[in-house]
């Protein structure tokens, strides 16, 4: 044995003679060393970095080497990350759309007979260039409403930039005078214009024997007895659903119990109440007919029960 001034001047020396000892030895000193030195990229692969087949060893993951809690915190984050930014790109998506493509160009009107459909697409306050989404159809039905002569009925939108508006117009169908003033009526009542002209037309028949309590332009004709408003818009539907309006020249309203037309052929009809009108009509064009085939022009003409009309002759 060597004596102690004899020490090697390394433990590395001083392990070298025990055999099994000395190459674990050096290479814990080698990596030691190794881990010291700067890496050089040219530098080639350490054996002991290379696997089997002679591809270099995949390097660690450090997401791995986290704790679970931070890994899950980090995902969480990415994906709201991603949600942020996909929420983002569609909401751009969308005010660009709407803001270019989405533009109100062209108002159809279906329904029109008197007005141009310029004049009904400027009174509903459709224009060009409004966001087809913002329309309403309860606004249009508010602005409609202004113009009297107007039935809104509905609006479809056809996307992304066309509209088509449905309305039907107002017609007068019957006059009647009050106060010496003279008013046009449509077939719900609605009074459509005004004028003091004394002169009766002859393509509308007259209504007499209204109640009347107050009359406005645009609006419903009051009167004191709504059964004859119900009287008046009973018989017109259906005049005007059998083509037989412009047959009357009178509607007499005053006894509703006991309601009365006169044909321009100058027969008075007795209608009765405003009960089974469809029927009634129905037997007065008939029973009309064959009393113009008879030559007859005058008398009355009882349809008050349909199925059995009674003519009688004036005498």
């Amino acid at each position: 044995m060597r004596k102690p001034k004899d020490r090697p001047e390394n433990e590395l020396d001083q392990f070298e003679a025990y055999g099994e000892y000395s190459y674990a030895y050096r290479h814990a000193a080698e990596q030691r060393r190794r881990r010291r030195k700067p890496v050089d990229e040219n530098e080639p692969p350490d054996p002991d970095d290379i696997r089997e087949g002679g591809e270099p060893a995949p390097k660690p993951d450090p997401e791995l080497t986290l704790p679970p809690e931070e890994r899950a915190r980090r995902r969480s984050r990415a994906i709201t990350s991603r949600l942020i930014f996909v929420l983002a790109v569609a909401v751009a998506g969308i005010i660009l759309l709407q803001g270019t493509v989405f533009r109100l160009r062209t108002v159809y009107v279906i329904g029109n007979v008197q007005k141009t459909a310029q004049q009904v697409a400027a009174a509903s306050g459709l224009v060009k260039g409004l966001n087809i989404f913002s329309i309403s159809e309860e606004e249009v039905r508010r602005n409609l409403s202004s113009d009297h002569t107007i039935i809104f009925l509905g609006l479809q939108k056809d996307y992304p930039s066309t509209i088509y508006l449905y309305i039907s117009e107002r017609q007068a169908v019957a006059i009647t005078q009050w106060l010496g003033m003279q008013y046009t009526l449509d077939a719900e009542g609605i009074v459509m214009s005004e004028n003091n002209s004394m002169v009766l037309p002859t393509d509308l028949p007259c209504v007499t024997g209204l109640q009347v309590t107050n009359v406005h332009v645009g609006q419903k004709l009051n009167v004191r007895n709504q059964v004859q408003m119900q009287a008046y818009y009973d018989i017109m539907s259906e005049l005007a659903l059998q083509y037989y309006s412009d047959q009357i020249r009178e509607m007499n309203l005053s006894d509703p119990e006991n309601l009365y037309l006169l044909t321009a052929t100058g027969i008075s009809v007795r209608l009765g109440t405003h009960e089974h009108m469809r029927a009634k009509i129905g037997a007065l064009r008939t029973d009309i007919a064959y009393l113009q085939q008879l030559g007859k022009t005058s008398g009355v003409l009882d349809v008050s029960i349909p199925e059995d009309a009674k003519y009688r002759p004036e005498t």
